[in-house]
């Protein structure tokens, strides 16, 4: 009897020793499950793939106890602003037809007629009632197209006709944003007495909300076009300066903590000339398919706080922003001279640091 007990004894022994090794494998199994379904999920959102990031987030779901504290913020990070870059009215954006758009833009309702057009365009009038009405204008079949971009650098993004086309909708609408959140004297006031700074400012709007409003990969695209536009340097001198506002902003935000974005490189060299111009053109050609969610996440909030800082009060300054390394830019470029210099030094300073 106390052999037979010893015996069962020994075999639950060894049950016990087997359940004990064969457990450890079957939690890093499944942690390794929730790696690879949490970076589907962050690869469909940073890639705007809107279908498979739906089922990615269904997939994961069945892993969440075995993602890390830091996994659960990413994912309930990217199912909360995911719906915001395709709000219910995405769809008109395709219509062949003019559709009335009422879209929410940096929190305030905006209300535009969209009409389908071969090239973008915005413009106003005031109707019977006295109110200004916005019309947006855009090519509805760039819309959420599936065609490569042509180009090199689209090639390497994977950048799609449809990327482009998302960022010229909200460009087109950020342009309205003057237009929506003024009383209409106040517009024409400013239209009228001064069209030179009006132009500069619209042209700021519509950038600026473009990169927050557009989702990760066409956030990516607006950034190389800007790059594009800043290197050629042959286009309008407000949509110029307003590419230059932003590249002026991300140059500060990275230049500020190098570390924090590993799919940008910083320049080998310092620039003796227009030191913040070249570093900043030289930041946005660096950018890496690469780009992480942190880095994404980053840059939108960096843009949110810009936006909040500077969204009503640009317009009582004539043009003047703030930057987040508290240094101050001037849209129009004649008033901008003095604080360029003090930004140049400022960039120097940063690429001497970063080089030790």
């Amino acid at each position: 009897m106390k052999c037979g007990a010893l015996a069962l004894a020994s075999v639950l022994a060894g049950l016990v020793c087997v359940s004990a090794l064969a457990a450890p494998r079957n939690v890093e199994q499944a942690k390794a499950s929730a790696t690879e379904a949490y970076d589907e999920v962050v690869h469909a959102y940073l890639n705007s793939q809107w279908t498979e990031l739906k089922e990615a987030q269904r997939a994961v779901s069945r892993f969440t106890t075995y993602l890390t504290a830091g996994q659960r913020a990413d994912l309930l990070y990217i199912r909360k602003v995911a719906p915001e870059f395709r709000p219910p009215w995405w769809r008109t954006c395709k219509s062949t037809v003019s559709r009335r758009i009422r879209a929410k833009v940096w929190g305030r309702n905006l209300v535009a007629k969209y009409t389908p057009a071969d090239k973008p365009d915005m413009s106003g009038k005031i109707n019977a009632m006295g109110r200004m009405e916005t019309t947006v204008f855009w090519n509805p079949s760039l819309v959420d197209s599936t065609a490569s971009e042509k180009g090199r650098t689209a090639a390497r993004h994977g950048l799609t006709t449809g990327n482009i086309g998302e960022f010229v909708v909200w460009r087109q609408l950020g342009l309205s944003y003057i237009t929506s959140s003024l009383p209409v004297k106040t517009v024409m006031g400013l239209y009228n007495d001064n069209k030179h700074l009006y132009q500069h400012l619209q042209w700021f709007y519509g950038n600026v909300t473009s990169l927050y409003h557009c989702s990760p990969k066409a956030r990516r695209a607006a950034m190389l076009v800007h790059a594009t536009t800043l290197q050629d340097a042959s286009a309008a001198e407000a949509y110029l300066r307003s590419c230059r506002a932003v590249s002026s902003l991300f140059t500060a935000i990275v230049l500020a903590e190098p570390s924090q974005w590993p799919s940008v490189q910083l320049p080998h060299s310092i620039p003796d000339q227009a030191a913040e111009a070249t570093t900043g053109l030289a930041l946005y050609r660096s950018l890496q398919p690469t780009w992480t969610l942190a880095e994404d996440r980053a840059f939108r909030e960096a843009l949110r706080k810009f936006f909040r800082a500077n969204g009503e009060r640009v317009l009582k300054s004539r043009g003047r922003l703030v930057l987040p390394n508290r240094m101050g830019f001037m849209l129009m470029e004649p008033d901008d001279r003095k604080f360029q210099a003090n930004r140049d030094q400022w960039v120097k300073q940063q690429l001497e640091k970063a080089s030790k």
